[in-house]
């Protein structure tokens, strides 16, 4: 098999077309304004793999997912995106397409609220529990109000054009696990945020985690450097909050 270096396949007769007709742009200045969308545009599918647009369709409710390409024919039809399905190995989450808008504590007051104990960073990414983990935390009065990390993952809604969908109730406070996954594929995440109407690309700043190690601190993800995630204090500071979740019915 003939070997390519991905250079000279750019040089290719056929991926300088697509970069021509590519948003209007000419193949001399596109490789100068390549984004994760464009270059998905230009080198195929491929470089997408694993990311996808889901909603549920409003004919009939049911869970659907397709390519980032074909997503804005369908919102122009009525539907709305539900989140981005993000199929990492053998795990997979789905991305809320929206954030907190500003950044909040994770609980009112220091108190240990029975999510997964992380004392150190292996441990913390170890963690999936973040569906569980916000279940048990927002039974507490500290982190029940939306103004918190846990309680605004719990009360987040996505619907579609008939009220159904992703609703509140269906989505959690990632663990520190499903914040690598976010990590490890955030560029095209964005891609498939940025075609969505309405959605916020995730912030290069810190993240909570819902993955605790005390009564005082939980976990947190800082998405310019992901494996350096570090505990912080729960109340003094406050950070962006992205739910997830893996419940579609």
């Amino acid at each position: 098999m003939e070997k390519i270096t991905f250079n000279e396949f750019l040089k290719q007769g056929s991926v300088v077309e697509n970069l021509k007709n590519f948003v209007g742009l000419t193949a001399e200045n596109s490789m100068g304004l390549m984004t994760p969308e464009r270059l998905a545009a230009v080198a195929g599918e491929s470089l997408m793999d694993g990311v996808k647009i889901m909603y549920h369709r409003k004919s009939d409710n049911m869970p659907t997912c397709v390519e980032i390409e074909k997503w804005k024919d369908l919102e122009g039809q009525g539907e709305i995106a539900s989140g981005v399905l993000v199929v990492h190995g053998c795990k997979w989450i789905i991305v809320a397409p929206t954030d907190s808008r500003g950044s909040l504590a994770w609980s009112t007051a220091a108190i240990s609220c029975g999510g997964t104990v992380a004392k150190n960073r292996g441990e913390a990414f170890e963690d999936w529990n973040g569906k569980e983990n916000t279940a048990t935390q927002i039974k507490h009065d500290e982190c029940a109000l939306d103004s918190t990390a846990p309680g605004f993952c719990a009360a987040y809604s996505r619907q579609n054009a008939n009220g159904k969908g992703m609703t509140s109730g269906k989505w959690w406070l990632p663990s520190m696990g499903e914040m690598m996954i976010i990590y490890a594929n955030l560029k095209k995440i964005n891609a498939a945020l940025e075609v969505i109407n309405g959605a916020s690309k995730i912030s290069s700043s810190w993240h909570w985690a819902s993955t605790e190690l005390s009564s005082d601190s939980a976990w947190a993800m800082l998405f310019s450097n992901g494996p350096t995630g570090n505990y912080v204090n729960k109340t003094a500071y406050k950070y962006y909050v992205r739910a997830v979740s893996t419940t579609i019915d």
